[in-house]
């Protein structure tokens, strides 16, 4: 699973700006998911470490050396073995179940708010 064992080439120029993009990208929303207890930000994180890995030789062994990252670096070697369409499919699921996540999050909230405004504010009739 070392660097030293993968026999694939060199990323090209292009698609190494745009690993970095996106890892700025997943690192911006890791910083706000830190902050805002919505976005699971040590998710993004995460995922900006394996992106830059995927660029930095020195990032990938440091990552990989991590006794807490190992599990995780073994399942995204199995990943990496999965066909395009499949990954996609997995992308959409996990995109999905987030999206629930937070509206799942965002119903509890709105209902602890709405717990919290007296009863005469909330059945008011309109005019």
């Amino acid at each position: 699973m070392s660097h030293q064992q993968d026999n694939k080439p060199p990323l090209s120029r292009p698609v190494k700006v745009v690993y970095v993009a996106l890892a700025l990208i997943c690192v911006l929303i890791g910083i706000a998911g830190l902050l805002l207890p919505v976005i699971p930000g040590l998710l993004f994180l995460v995922a900006a470490l394996y992106l830059i890995g995927k660029v930095s030789v020195r990032v990938k062994t440091w990552s990989e050396s991590r006794p807490m990252l190992v599990s995780l670096h073994a399942r995204l070697h199995k990943l990496e073995q999965v066909s395009l369409g499949e990954r996609l499919k997995l992308v959409g699921l996990t995109v999905a179940a987030l999206a629930l996540g937070l509206i799942t999050r965002s119903a509890r909230l709105a209902r602890g708010v709405m717990s919290r405004v007296p009863r005469s504010f909330r059945n008011t009739p309109r005019s």
